[in-house]
């Protein structure tokens, strides 16, 4: 399995939108990661998990924002990071089933 992702992300990574989404995606967790730091006074593993699980929408709820600022920030960071995220899944579900399609015809 792991081979498999792996092998994915190296395919999506030589594609230059799939490139740019990689890094699209690090940055919009660098910038949460940072923001959560910087305003909640979080280390960089809560904010970093925060930033993480709050794109993925799992939502544990140990950690939350405390700070209106904050507040304001993640209402945003969701609507903005969580469409992203989608996106970005989107195209490397695409890109899976397209090469796994591809490569059924060719040993047919």
């Amino acid at each position: 399995m792991l081979r498999g992702l792996w092998r994915t992300f190296r395919e999506v990574w030589v594609e230059p939108a799939g490139r740019g989404l990689i890094l699209l995606a690090a940055v919009i967790v660098a910038i949460g990661t940072v923001f959560y730091m910087v305003v909640e006074g979080w280390s960089v593993v809560d904010a970093l998990y925060f930033t993480v699980v709050t794109l993925t929408t799992i939502g544990y709820g140990d950690l939350h924002p405390t700070t209106d600022l904050s507040k304001l920030f993640t209402i945003f960071f969701v609507f903005a990071g969580v469409s992203f995220i989608l996106g970005f899944l989107n195209f490397i579900v695409a890109r899976t089933v397209r090469d796994r399609v591809e490569r059924k015809r060719g040993s047919n």
